[in-house]
């Protein structure tokens, strides 16, 4: 399929090609807004945990897109780029950007795609870190994470 093909998902629904998702804004706690997009999953996937991707050190939303679309037939997912990456704005001059601040923005991410949940968190590299401070935080609302090549958030040089 070339870049300017359809794809079709599940039930017939057409979908554009490396597209990840409809874009939304979620608000931080401290005033920021943080850039996402979603993909709704196949049709009937409403009681699928929804699959919410967190990067590594300098990596956006960008960085899942192939392994989003491998899921676009299994479950919903939702990509989005962590303050100062992409099109999410960096945080201002005083703002902490170390591990609980950082989890604190994907947790406001979860607050604002729903309450209910659930969630399976995927965490690459530096956002292994983040996806389980963010689940210890919300632990009724995640059903599970997912944990690639993590970093050790013991290891104060990195946080």
């Amino acid at each position: 399929m070339g870049p300017t093909e359809q794809g079709t998902g599940r039930g017939g629904a057409a979908a554009p090609a490396h597209s990840q998702g409809e874009p939304g804004i979620a608000p931080t706690r401290d005033g920021r807004d943080l850039y996402y997009q979603r993909l709704a999953g196949p049709a009937g996937s409403e009681t699928v945990p929804t699959v919410v991707f967190e990067g590594g050190l300098a990596a956006g939303r960008s960085y899942w897109a192939s392994v989003q679309a491998a899921l676009t037939d299994v479950a919903p997912t939702v990509v989005y780029d962590r303050s100062g990456l992409g099109r999410s704005p960096a945080a201002p001059a005083g703002v902490s950007r170390r591990l609980p601040a950082l989890a604190d923005d994907l947790g406001d991410l979860l607050d604002h795609l729903g309450p209910q949940g659930p969630y399976v968190l995927v965490g690459h590299s530096w956002g292994g870190p983040l996806v389980r401070l963010a689940a210890a935080a919300r632990p009724a609302r995640v059903a599970g994470l997912v944990l690639v090549d993590p970093s050790d958030e013991a290891c104060e040089l990195l946080f």
